[in-house]
């Protein structure tokens, strides 16, 4: 069984219905487990579960969606 690490990201992802358009950006990550974006947090923090570290790929991603990402420290 892989290790899992959790990703966290600081994002300007307001509303639910900006998920139509960020699920499928991060369905394109096979190494994604699961995600999920707090909504009462300010910086609407995403979450992510995966078996592969590397947030790079998932910043770019979201950013060409045409939202703000950046990683947080641990």
């Amino acid at each position: 069984m892989k290790a899992i690490n959790i990703l966290v990201f600081k994002t300007n992802i307001r509303f639910k219905k900006d998920l139509k358009i960020i699920a499928p950006c991060l369905q394109t990550f096979k190494s994604v487990v699961r995600w999920n974006i707090d909504w009462k947090d300010a910086d609407r923090i995403l979450r992510i579960e995966s078996a592969y570290g590397d947030p790079v790929e998932i910043i770019k991603t979201i950013n060409m969606a045409g939202y703000h990402c950046e990683e947080l420290p641990d």
